[in-house]
This record gives C-alpha cells, structure tokens and sequence, in this order.
C-alpha cells in the first residue's frame, strides 16, 4: 500500500486540492478546485475515493477557521487530516518552487511538504478548536467587561465621587442600588429600608445594613453632580455588565465540561484550575507540534528578546511577546495562582524575588517553568508528574 499525500489550499469560497506520490515523485492530481460546499465536497471526496487503496494524509495550513467544516466532513468518511505551520510551508515553497505563490502552487507545495513532514495525526487538535473558540469569546467578553467597568467608574466620579472609597462598586449589592438610583442625589433622597431590601435581594442577604447607611450619608455631603443623562449610562452601563457576567458564567461552563478539560493530565498541578487548563489546551492544540519545552516557551512568547550588536548588549531583557497571546496569558495567569500556594511554584517566585526580580518579571520566570512541567505531564499523560 502506497502512502499518499493530498495538500489542499483553504480560502473562504474555494479550495483547492492537489495529491503527491513521493514514490513515484508524480502529482497525480494537480489542483482541484471546488466550492466550499457540499456539492464541492462530494467533488473531492469522489477523487480522494479514485485512490482507496492506498493510505491517504491529508494536510490543511492553519489559517484560520475555513478548513473546519472540511475537515469534518473528511474525518467523518474516515480520512487522517493534520493542521500545518504555514510558516513552513512558506520557507518550503521557497527552496523548492523559486518562491512563486498561488492557489494550485499552493496546494502542491502542502502536499509535497507532508511527504517529508507531516505532524501526527490526531484529531485532538481538531477538537481543541472548539475549546479555542469558548477560550476566545471569554476572554473576548472578560476584554469588553473590564472596559465596562473603568467606564462605570468614569461615571461614578462625576455623580457620586465619595462611593469608590466606601464600597465596591462591582458587589451585586451597590449595583443593585445604582441601577435604580445612579446618582449621589437620587439615593439622598431615597429611603433607607428601601436601599437595604434592593442590596438584600441581590446579594441574597449578604450586604451589611450599616454599609447601606454609610453610603446614604456619604451621599447627603457628595461633591457628585446631579445628571439624569450620566445616571442613564450608569444604569445601561451596570444591566450590560450584568449580561456580559452571564455570558462568561455559561462559556466557563462550557469550557468545564469540554472532553479536554475533563480529561486533562493538567489536573494533578496543584493551583491549576479548569479555566485555566482550557485556555493552555486550546492554545497548545497539540504538544506534539512541540519538540522541546523551548520550543512551547518561545510559542507562547516567553523567551528572551536578545538585542546585541558586537561588543554591546543590552544590559537586561524583556520577553519577546512574539507567539500565542492566549497561551501567554494561561501561563502567566496561572503561574501567579500556583505561586499562591504553598509549593515549588511558591519557591521559585520567591527566589526570583530574592535575586532582585520584580513581581512581574519573577512571574514569568515561573510561566516559563511552568513550560516545562506542562510539557512533561502531556508527553506523558499516564505517569505521575513529580515537581522539580
């Protein structure tokens, strides 16, 4: 049985395919074209088919999220499909086609490419995807949430300047009061047993009465201004924040049940949490696209920016920021949390604070360390994983 290769060119509205024999050296389809459709499938499907005796690898560059309903459709008929750096595909197209680019060059090139390298077939990746896109729009919402609330602080200054120092304006019980009375005037002049019963029910009984009396006499003596208009942005601004909060509740629990956070290995790390192992396997996609633990710490842009000309060089440096923005801050988020906890993550941000480190420069030492436990623990998922 001859091993195949079929590199296929991904773009929004067509693809297209082309199949290698390196045992022979003969592209025995040259550019396919089809639609991104069913029809257009089915037209692959048919040639992929003309070849069933013999074992076919299908490899995809990783450009974004066209190739998904493709490779569904190719696993589901029971073909291997992998994901390829486009990177490297580029730097090959470069030594071996003179550096011309185009669609049926294109689909040549991933399709030669796999016949010297192709990355191991496992549709994990592929599931991890989905992880991917939960693991986005949380943070993507988490983004929009924060921006929100320096906003309602923004508008809160102007009305009611004296309320950040008294409480938390981000409690379910001051939002509560500030959605119906948004401004120092307007809760003044509201009565006290109704403020207590608004900040009761939506803390569920939680908030202190004498808080709720402290603010109303804050709110007597405020410098605020009175404004209905910034009153209105401060209601609209709290019933947005409120959505945005369940949104996030319902993707964290669908990044909770996930098959990948379920059965990660990532679990035995004490001080890890399944957020945050979403985000490092959604990031991650597959450690077998790793080589070594540097490789994984200069994907997630952990390594050092080197800046040196002759005889000089920089005297410190920064992290180069160059890879997964995402994985990044999985790790340093969830380095900061192991660091918490009494342990040899602990140890090792003291140690770098003993050596003159700052917090965040310590951080991601322990992010780059963390590296490398995480590299460990996935190329051996079945053995227990002992700090070092």
């Amino acid at each position: 049985m001859t091993k195949l290769f079929c590199g296929i060119d991904v773009a929004k509205y067509e693809h297209v395919a082309s199949i290698y024999n390196p045992s022979t050296g003969e592209i025995i389809l040259d550019s396919l074209h089809f639609a991104n459709d069913d029809k257009g499938f089915k037209t692959l499907l048919a040639n992929l088919r003309k070849n069933k005796n013999n074992e076919m690898v299908i490899g995809f560059e990783s450009t974004g999220h066209y190739h998904q309903a493709l490779f569904n459709y190719l696993t589901s008929e029971k073909y291997k499909c992998c994901l390829i750096n486009p990177y490297m595909t580029s730097k090959f197209r470069s030594i071996s086609l003179r550096d011309a680019k185009n669609d049926n060059i294109d689909s040549r090139a991933i399709a030669q490419f796999l016949s010297f390298e192709h990355p191991n077939l496992n549709n994990e990746e592929f599931l991890n995807n989905e992880l991917k896109e939960l693991a986005l729009q949380r943070q993507f919402l988490m983004t929009d949430a924060s921006k929100m609330k320096i906003k309602l602080k923004s508008y809160l200054d102007r009305v009611f300047p004296e309320l950040e120092s008294l409480a938390d304006i981000n409690t379910a019980g001051i939002r509560a009061i500030l959605k119906e009375y948004p401004t120092a005037r307007s809760i003044s002049e509201a009565r006290i047993d109704k403020l207590r019963n608004l900040a009761k029910t939506a803390s569920m009984g939680k908030y202190p009465a004498s808080k709720i009396e402290a603010v109303k006499k804050a709110a007597k003596a405020s410098i605020g201004i009175h404004s209905s208009s910034i009153g209105l942005n401060i209601t609209q601004c709290i019933e947005t924040l409120d959505l945005k909060e369940k949104q996030i509740d319902r993707i964290e629990k669908e990044i909770k049940k996930h098959p990948t956070v379920l059965n990660s290995p990532l679990h035995q790390l004490t001080g890890i949490n399944d957020i945050e192992i979403g985000y490092i396997m959604s990031a991650i996609i597959n450690i077998a696209r790793f080589s070594s633990p540097k490789k994984l710490v200069a994907y997630a842009g952990l390594d050092p920016k080197v800046r040196q000309s002759g005889t000089w060089s920089m005297p410190r440096t920064r992290m180069s920021k160059r890879g997964s923005k995402l994985l990044r801050y999985a790790l340093i988020w969830s380095a900061y949390n192991m660091a918490r906890r009494p342990g040899p993550m602990k140890d090792y941000f003291e140690l770098k604070k003993s050596q003159g480190k700052s917090h965040y420069n310590a951080l991601g030492h322990c992010a780059a360390k963390l590296c490398r436990y995480l590299f460990w623990i996935l190329n051996h998922p079945d053995e227990e994983f002992k700090y070092q």
